[in-house]
């Protein structure tokens, strides 16, 4: 009986469920281990670990320990251990996470809460931000920028911005 047949391969992963570009699933998923989506998966996903992938997206709510956007999801995600949003990333909805990792370009509109266990450690969800709705302005990260690390020098403001400086 050949590998592919039998469903054995050498060096694959079995518990890892991967969605192609121009794949669409309709329904919710469960994996022990990983979820790669580079198509459309349109449910409910739990898995350990999730890689979203620049085509990839999510409509429904997420439930993994780590979790690498660099796609889109477009309800809930909570990332127990880790949530990395990439440059292309975007989520729109509430987002849930015990780290988070955030690169420029990287869009979350939305409500953001943190996992912050007490001293019993039970993973009690604690609101860290609640201004922050689905409703708002997506933030896009490339646009804030640290005026304490700025490496850049300090120009003359130009006739124009002095003028408008002036008539405040």
């Amino acid at each position: 009986m050949s590998d592919y047949v039998s469903g054995k391969t050498e060096g694959a992963d079995n518990s890892c469920a991967f969605f192609g570009e121009g794949v669409t699933l309709k329904g919710s998923i469960t994996a022990p281990e990983r979820i790669v989506v580079h198509g459309t998966v349109e449910g409910d996903l739990v898995a350990r670990d999730l890689l979203v992938g620049p085509s990839g997206t999510i409509k429904g709510n997420v439930k993994v320990d780590q979790a690498d956007v660099q796609g889109k999801v477009l309800q809930n995600i909570e990332a127990r251990v880790c949530l990395s949003l990439r440059k292309t990333g975007r989520i729109e909805g509430s987002a849930v996470y015990g780290d988070i990792e955030i690169e420029k370009g990287g869009v979350l509109a939305g409500e953001v809460s943190s996992i912050k266990g007490n001293e019993k450690g039970d993973g009690a969800i604690k609101k860290t931000d609640t201004g922050a709705r689905a409703s708002s302005s997506p933030i896009a990260f490339d646009t804030i920028r640290s005026v304490a690390s700025s490496s850049e020098p300090k120009r003359e403001a130009t006739d124009a911005e002095k003028a408008i400086a002036n008539k405040k």
